[in-house]
């Protein structure tokens, strides 16, 4: 048996914005999202989903209990997709 320790994978805290797709600009205007940094932290990513949901007419009272809780994306994530499966 092998019993060396292994290290998990570093935890992801910024991804390619969503919007300009990691470019930082859409045609040939800096992205409203990241504002040209071309990728976007936990804080921004969770803002962002959160007003996302509310402009596809999401609960509004859901939203809000989202965002005192502070779920991380992959929570986010999982609840637009059901919000925009029930409109």
């Amino acid at each position: 048996m092998n019993n060396i320790l292994t290290t998990p994978e570093p935890v992801t805290t910024h991804w390619d914005c969503p919007e300009c797709g990691g470019t930082g600009t859409l045609s040939p205007d800096i992205c409203p999202v990241c504002l040209g940094a071309k990728y976007i932290d936990v804080a921004t990513i969770t803002n962002w989903m959160l007003d996302f949901m509310e402009s596809r007419g999401c609960d509004p009272d859901e939203i809000e209990q989202l965002r005192t809780e502070n779920p991380d994306p992959l929570t986010l994530t999982f609840c637009l997709e059901i919000c925009i499966a029930l409109k």
